[in-house]
């Protein structure tokens, strides 16, 4: 045969138009195959058809047509005639009831379309014809799916559980996401801290693509049970399909030795080098402390401008000798998600029973990237902002009453009557939470106890922090730059839309 004559690039075509013409896999597949053998032996003697694509639909409409003719002309035996083996219940056998569990339990572990088969068949007693007619699938699809279901039902029964470590003891994963979070609060809304399901699936899919029957095998969890959840990660753009029909994770789930993978060399840098780190950033403070909307705050509003100003410098120029290393992302390449949303979406991956006080001489050095929430037109106000970082140095709230937080505390600032709030009881009685970590006070009345600055002077407080975090980039990137180089966290090799991350 010609090297021109590449039939490989045709078996997934030839497949698909077997499957339109014969309405059943497995007799797709047959057809398919003698279709390629046939045009294989006919090449190899020499045919030089002039349309290959078009020559081996010819031949696939004489193969179905033969399969037609084989169909119609040999006896025809109904599967009705086969029934299931379920032992009948009697008093002589103890296992019946044992028996018949673990294969109710099995048909929970089928894909659907074959469950859907047997449940209607087995169960409720309806009829090949009645299931077609029901599910509009040819009656040949019906008796295909109710064999191909039988098997793996006895297979399951046979075979010893295949469940993984996450059935009965769960990792923990904790979203989190850079950019602008949906309507509903995506990607957080979608894998609640609550939701060990979901979070387990994410992490299972992450390796390596599967299907929702191997995910429900792992878990120990029936498949009807995964697959809506399955769907709604797919949905929400935290997991993919691949062209086979499997889903994977979508997005990086970093593990306690990603993590931790440069942390001693990066406490080794700094107190070897702190004053390259330093010198600039007091500097910056220097000019922040002459700046009239830093005099016009309180004595503790101050300080808190103060650490935010020094970690935001600080983090920056980190990450600014990082994006040489790893490449960046603009906000502006940021995808728009289907929810209203522009984020990307990490993942942090804990054992089961990880307590953070367990791991506090490594997380108190943690800091989550800046966090905004906004609100507009409300009251006299066009625009309202509330920005903070989280780090051990101070406490942080509730991001899902964040929004209410923003309202609330301009009406604080604003001294508006206790009686004229716009917020209800349930935000009101966060105020001793929020007392405790420095957010409010009370002296005659309850009052904001945070630097409050306009929008144009938290501008300016920006263009000053970015003046510092070029110097301080510049000054750190030679004892930084080798910290990066040799802290990638490893990729699965299908996960293409992440890009390589320290």
């Amino acid at each position: 045969m010609e090297e021109k004559y590449d039939l490989s690039k045709y078996v997934d075509k030839l497949y698909s138009a077997a499957v339109k013409k014969a309405g059943d896999s497995l007799v797709a597949e047959d057809i398919a195959q003698e279709t390629l053998c046939a045009a294989i032996s006919q090449l190899s003697q020499g045919r030089k058809p002039d349309n290959l694509w078009a020559w081996l639909l010819a031949i696939l409409s004489n193969k179905y047509c033969d399969w037609l003719r084989e169909k119609y002309n040999r006896p025809w035996v109904s599967f009705e005639d086969y029934p299931f083996e379920i032992a009948e219940e009697s008093t002589e056998d103890d296992d019946a009831e044992e028996k018949l569990e673990a294969i109710r339990r099995e048909l929970g572990y089928l894909a659907r379309i074959h469950r859907e088969v047997m449940i209607r068949f087995y169960m409720y007693g309806h009829t090949v014809e009645q299931i077609a007619q029901e599910l509009r699938i040819p009656t040949g699809t019906v008796k295909s799916r109710l064999n191909i279901g039988r098997q793996n039902v006895r297979k399951g029964v046979t075979d010893m559980e295949n469940y993984t470590k996450q059935s009965y003891e769960p990792d923990i994963l904790h979203l989190a996401c850079s950019g602008g979070t949906g309507l509903d609060n995506e990607p957080f809304s979608l894998v609640p801290d609550s939701d060990r399901l979901a979070q387990n699936i994410l992490l299972l899919a992450y390796p390596k693509p599967l299907t929702e029957i191997e995910l429900s095998r792992s878990l120990g969890v029936p498949a009807p049970y995964v697959e809506p959840i399955v769907e709604k990660l797919t949905e929400g753009e935290l997991m993919k399909r691949t062209e086979g029909g499997k889903i994977y994770t979508d997005f990086i789930i970093y593990t306690d030795k990603d993590r931790k993978a440069t942390f001693q060399r990066q406490l080794d840098v700094v107190e070897k080098h702190f004053r390259l780190f330093w010198e600039e950033a007091e500097k910056g403070l220097c000019k922040l402390r002459t700046r009239p909307y830093y005099l016009r705050q309180t004595e503790h509003a101050r300080s808190k401008l103060e650490l935010h100003f020094c970690v935001k410098l600080l983090m920056n120029a980190h990450i600014a000798v990082r994006d040489e290393v790893t490449g960046s992302m603009p906000y502006s390449e940021y995808p728009y998600r289907k929810d209203g949303g522009r984020w990307l979406a990490m993942g942090m991956r804990y054992p089961s029973g990880y307590r953070q006080e367990d791991d506090f001489e490594f997380r108190k050095y943690g800091v989550d990237g800046e966090a905004g929430f906004e609100t507009q037109n409300f009251r006299d106000a066009i625009y309202l902002e509330l920005r903070e970082y989280c780090t051990s140095l101070g406490g942080t709230f509730d991001y899902r009453s964040a929004f209410y937080y923003v309202k609330w505390f301009y009406e604080l600032w604003e001294k508006v009557p206790v009686d004229e709030l716009s917020v209800g009881p349930r935000v009101l009685q966060d105020a001793g939470e929020l007392i405790r970590q420095g957010f409010l006070k009370r002296e005659d009345t309850l009052e904001l106890d945070i630097p409050v600055l306009s929008r144009t002077e938290y501008q300016e407080e920006c263009s000053l922090a970015s003046e510092y975090v070029g110097k301080i980039a510049e000054r750190i990137r030679e004892v930084l730059l080798p910290v990066f180089e040799r802290g990638y966290a490893k990729l699965p090799s299908h996960l293409k839309s992440v890009r390589k991350g320290p």
